[in-house]
């Protein structure tokens, strides 16, 4: 009589355990890869004002 109980209990775990793992995040990455092939999202151009920081950023890291 305790197995009939137990089934769905286990089986109910292992639901919530497998939609635990389906993560937003997780959804839509890349699944097939190409050797020496970047297959992800292209990056965003930075403005101007952002390459000026990484300069001024660079420039107090060299010591310049």
């Amino acid at each position: 009589m305790v197995l009939h109980k137990l089934i769905p209990v286990v089986a109910a775990a292992g639901l919530v355990l497998a939609l635990g793992g389906c993560d937003e995040a997780e959804q839509g990455r890349v699944l097939r890869y190409e050797k020496g092939t970047y297959l992800g999202q292209p990056d965003s151009q930075l403005t101007e004002q952002q390459r000026q920081e990484l300069r001024a950023r660079a420039g107090l890291q060299s010591g310049s």
